[in-house]
């Protein structure tokens, strides 16, 4: 069994999209780094799947939103929201569209 094979070749795409389209649309450079991260929660209140998309540039706070929903189903709408978001009160915790969006400092 490999356990690097990709599992499931349409998600590794979506997320590439994903991660190029936040690169875009905040006009990152070639040091930042954007994750893009699907996670079962095992928890009574949060929905079965979950999204984290977290953006971190060298020396500037990381932004990061959770979205309620599994990768493929994220939509562009969701992203550029984010993103904007993102650039407006990069220094402030909100919630967007249903959505938990975190800025914090860098150690």
């Amino acid at each position: 069994m490999d356990l690097f094979a990709k599992r499931n070749p349409g998600k590794s795409q979506r997320t590439q999209e994903i991660k190029a389209q936040v690169a875009s649309l905040l006009h990152l450079n070639g040091e930042a780094t954007v994750m893009v991260t699907e996670l079962n929660c095992q928890d009574e209140d949060c929905p079965e799947v979950e999204t984290i998309i977290a953006v971190f540039e060298p020396g500037q706070p990381k932004i990061q939103v959770t979205l309620h929903s599994p990768i493929d189903e994220i939509t562009k709408d969701e992203i550029e929201h984010f993103c904007k978001n993102a650039q407006s009160k990069p220094q402030m915790d909100e919630v967007v569209a249903g959505a938990s969006v975190e800025s914090n400092p860098t150690s």
